[in-house]
């Protein structure tokens, strides 16, 4: 079995990581495993995983002005486009690993023999991406998303035919249970953000929650930022330096220990603007026995089935009364932190989601070869 992934940025978010899982099983099971991606921070944990790497350029909307920066995207899909078609020419199944490596599967399709599978982090809402994937779902013999909030919204909301859409949830795995932190005088509850730092994630709205919270207590906001979100991470943290609410929050940054970092939150918080599909940060969280306060909307509610608090996206006081109430009630985070680890042991295991995802491709790669429908 040859397999041959396809990403579209050489940076590492939660979409690579569930990328890597998957390429170090496929190594495992003794597949042979290549993977195109842009150079950076990925490259190297590919080759981690014993999987080849072969560099394409960045497959994201370039920058500057609009009809220049067209012009640079086309060029460097097409670019992508025929590294794709080379490296595909013996493979048995492409897995696509981002929305915006869509172009480049399209344009590469007609001279590749082997079927595509986009595995979806992402709830489409916006009418760009919706018109991008009905333009390049030609392309595509399967989309896999990774909950059913991904895959409603290319069911539902593309008209015409397609390609088939299934579910494998993202998956997390198994650990023990992190003991409770202690809260004293001294040491008020820690409320934790785990997340880029990057404006959708809503670092914002913790802040705004955190002025309405009559109560000692401190947050952390834990997570890398990109390039690109220099603006966002500078703003963020002008309202903490010299500040009063910079004595109750802390910008942690890129931590090698997210998990460590973690156990000593009293409460999770998962405050994205926009749809998540299947957040890890959020399955992380439950899965060492933290309770969790998240957006009602994307594939947060699915995650969750109950075993944590839902708020409105963007609705800061309706986050500090949720943030309140579970803080001021030990039995009830107890509660939510029971529903969390037994939710994730159930429906989110990561080995089981390797294996469904694994057995997708083997499907689809020899429905292909035996010459089948995909």
């Amino acid at each position: 079995m040859r397999l041959v992934a396809l990403n579209a940025t050489g940076q590492v978010s939660g979409a690579e990581r569930v990328l890597l899982r998957t390429l170090a099983a496929a190594v495992r099971r003794g597949w042979d495993v290549e993977c195109l991606c842009p150079d950076g921070p990925l490259a190297a944990e590919v080759a981690a995983t014993g999987a080849r790497h072969r560099a394409v350029p960045e497959l994201g909307l370039a920058d500057g002005p609009r009809p220049a920066a067209a012009v640079r995207t086309v060029a460097r899909w097409g670019r992508a486009a025929r590294t794709l078609r080379r490296a595909a020419r013996e493979a048995d199944v492409v897995l696509v690993n981002s929305l915006l490596a869509l172009p480049t599967v399209r344009l590469a399709a007609a001279a590749r023999s082997a079927p595509a599978v986009w595995l979806a982090h992402d709830v489409v809402v916006a009418p760009s991406r919706l018109r991008l994937y009905r333009a390049c779902r030609a392309g595509l013999a399967r989309v896999v998303g990774v909950s059913e909030a991904v895959a409603v919204r290319l069911r539902d909301d593309v008209p015409g035919s397609g390609p088939e859409v299934t579910v494998v949830h993202n998956g997390v795995a198994r650990r023990e249970r992190a003991p409770r932190p202690a809260v004293s005088a001294e040491r008020p509850p820690v409320v934790g953000l785990n997340g880029l730092l990057t404006s959708w994630k809503g670092q914002h709205v913790l802040l705004d929650a955190l002025w309405m919270i009559d109560r000692p207590v401190r947050v952390e906001l834990m997570g890398g930022q990109l390039p690109k979100d220099a603006d966002y991470a500078a703003s963020v943290r002008a309202r903490l330096e010299g500040t009063r609410l910079g004595e109750r929050a802390t910008v942690l940054g890129h931590q090698s220990d997210p998990l460590g970092v973690m156990a000593g939150w009293t409460v999770a918080v998962s405050a994205s603007t926009d749809p998540e599909a299947c957040p890890l940060n959020v399955l992380e969280a439950m899965s060492i026995g933290v309770p969790v306060v998240a957006s009602d909307h994307g594939g947060s509610p699915e995650v969750l089935d109950g075993a944590g608090v839902l708020v409105p996206p963007g609705d800061a006081p309706a986050l500090a009364a949720a943030l309140a109430r579970l803080l001021d009630d030990a039995d009830l985070c107890e509660q939510h932190a029971v529903m969390g680890l037994e939710r994730v042991r159930r429906a989110h295991d990561a080995d089981r989601q390797v294996d469904a995802l694994l057995g997708q491709l083997d499907t689809v790669a020899g429905s292909v070869r035996q010459g089948g429908a995909p």
